[in-house]
Formats: C-alpha cells, sequence, structure tokens
C-alpha cells in the first residue's frame, strides 16, 4: 500500500447563486479548474494521481452526480484516476 499525500490545496471563488461571473459554468469544468491549478502549484504528474476526493457545499443540477468523476474527465488528470 502506497503512503497517501496531501501536496496541495485549492477551491473555486464564491459567486453569487443564479447570476454572477459562474453563473453558466458548470460544477466539473470549475473544479477541473482547481484541480489544474493545484497539479500545476505542485508540480507532480498527473499520471501519479491515483484518486481524487472532492466535496461540494450544495449539491445540485451538475453537482449532484459524481462530481469527482466527472472532474477527473473535465481536467489534465487521466482517466486511469
Amino acid at each position: 500500500m502506497r503512503d497517501a499525500a496531501i501536496v496541495a490545496t485549492a477551491r473555486t471563488g464564491i459567486g453569487k447563486a443564479y447570476r454572477g461571473a459562474f453563473n453558466d459554468t458548470e460544477a466539473p469544468f470549475l473544479t477541473a479548474h482547481v484541480v489544474d491549478a493545484v497539479l500545476e502549484r505542485s508540480g507532480i504528474d498527473p499520471v501519479r494521481v491515483d484518486d481524487v476526493y472532492l466535496g461540494c457545499g450544495n449539491q445540485g443540477n451538475t453537482q449532484s452526480y459524481h462530481l469527482g468523476r466527472l472532474t477527473v474527465h473535465a481536467s489534465n488528470l487521466p482517466n486511469t484516476t
């Protein structure tokens, strides 16, 4: 078993519900931007990432199903993550 390591953290900006700059941005694309920023900041090879643990405060619309998996598909992580 490999050791787990937290190498960096990031979060999305807070927007106004149903209005504002993020109004038309679907959750997986917003969180993919965060994951890509963490990868860039940490310098880790995306292939080395085994799992993504992701949470959201209020599940609804594009946040209501497997957001972590959809984030992987929308980010620079390989589909094997």
